[in-house]
């Protein structure tokens, strides 16, 4: 019986080929097509799997966000808010009250550290620094054991401290007074899988602490506004401390101890004396220079930790209808001229925009206009210099 089916087999195949004698040559097409109808089986099979499993995904997805909590839900529903009109970040709803001070004291992003040279703003003790440089960023990069101490700093007696770092392990920072005592200390670490970090704040007793979720490779921006005996400390923009009757002066140095247990880099270190109050700025001066609003690099788009800043300007203005204001946007002279000022008149149009938009002001009391590196407020030969010349200035009309 099994020979007859094989020899029906071979005359199946010999018809297929139209010939009573298949050769090698026919046999291997066979092959082939036999081949290419297994894969595309394969393939269909493949595809089934793949889209189940992309199915179960999606419901345990769906799971996890029902379970998730409250605050959890909110915050991914924060995230994941349309921009609003204008393609600029819907500021009304940031819940960001750190106000970044104006007059810098110091300020340094190693953008005049040459490469294989000490920071020249520090001093470097137990270890080596680099600097990594790419696509316009300068990160100082220390090594395992590095102590880094600022000089003597001209500190006001209400200050905001701000730190931007690349931050993989845990740095500390220590505020000290001339007999080298800790006036404010403490320090940010962020956890092995990098998915949270943490602060904690000490001014000669503990503070407080809080944790922030992050993403592994996302910088962190941690900030410290002490003003009339109170300190609050932020970690991305939200508040983790806040207490009162706290004495910290006579702060007149910095002692940063970057890179324990892991690699953290520093972008940017800035003391600044705190913001004054708009209203009163405005009725006393008639002017009102910001440094609090920034941008996305080489961009008019807001970023969202400028709504503090834009709200009490918002504020002001409804405090008095009268108030019209004139809108002035400056960059530093890095780059090139023509391109600074179209890109100050498209960052205070921007300003203009979403105080109109947004907060709902009058756009008959604003105007906008932008100058490029024209007019600057300090010397641009250094990074303190350039960082005081990027501004909004808000002229009362």
């Amino acid at each position: 019986m099994q020979r007859r089916v094989a020899a029906a087999a071979c005359v199946a195949a010999m018809t297929v080929f139209g010939s009573t004698v298949a050769t090698s040559a026919q046999f291997g097409s066979l092959s082939k097509i036999k081949k290419t109808a297994e894969d595309l089986e394969k393939k269909k099979a493949d595809d089934k799997k793949k889209a189940e499993d992309e199915k179960k995904a999606e419901d345990e997805k769906k799971a996890e966000k029902k379970d998730a909590p409250a605050s959890d839900q909110k915050a991914a529903q924060a995230s994941a808010k349309p921009a609003a009109a204008g393609g600029q970040p819907d500021l009304a709803a940031v819940k960001i009250d750190f106000v970044p001070g104006e007059r810098t004291v110091f300020f340094d992003d190693f953008s005049d550290m040459a490469p294989d040279e000490p920071p020249p703003h520090w001093k470097v003790r137990g270890g080596a620094v680099s600097l990594k440089l790419g696509q316009g960023i300068h990160e100082l990069a220390p090594g395992e054991g590095v102590a880094l101490t600022s000089g003597k700093i001209a500190m006001p007696r209400d200050f905001t401290f701000e730190i931007v770092c690349n931050c993989k392990g845990e740095i500390q920072f220590k505020l000290k007074n001339a007999s080298d005592e800790d006036v404010i200390s403490g320090d940010v670490q962020a956890n092995d899988a990098q998915t949270t970090v943490t602060g904690h704040v000490w001014a000669r007793e503990d503070l407080g602490n809080g944790e922030v979720k992050t993403q592994p490779g996302q910088l962190f921006h941690f900030a410290l506004w002490a003003q009339q005996g109170r300190v609050r400390a932020y970690l991305n923009d939200e508040r983790i401390v806040d207490a009162n009757q706290i004495n910290f002066s006579g702060i007149d140095h910095i002692l940063l101890y970057p890179s324990r247990y892991r690699y953290t880099g520093i972008r940017s270190v800035r003391i600044a004396e705190s913001a004054p109050d708009v209203s009163s700025t405005l009725a006393s001066t008639g002017k009102y220079v910001t440094h609090g609003i920034t941008f996305d690099t080489d961009s008019d788009r807001l970023k969202p930790e400028s709504a503090a800043v834009i709200k009490s300007i918002a504020g002001a203005l409804i405090k008095n209808p009268a108030l019209k204001l004139a809108i002035n946007g400056y960059t530093d002279s890095t780059g090139n001229a023509d391109h600074n000022v179209d890109l100050s008149k498209r960052r205070a149009a921007a300003v203009r925009t979403v105080l109109v938009s947004q907060f709902g002001v009058d756009e008959g009391r604003l105007t906008a206009g932008g100058f490029g590196a024209d007019n600057p407020i300090a010397s641009n030969d250094t990074a303190d210099g350039r960082a005081q010349n990027r501004r909004v200035e808000f002229v009362k009309q």
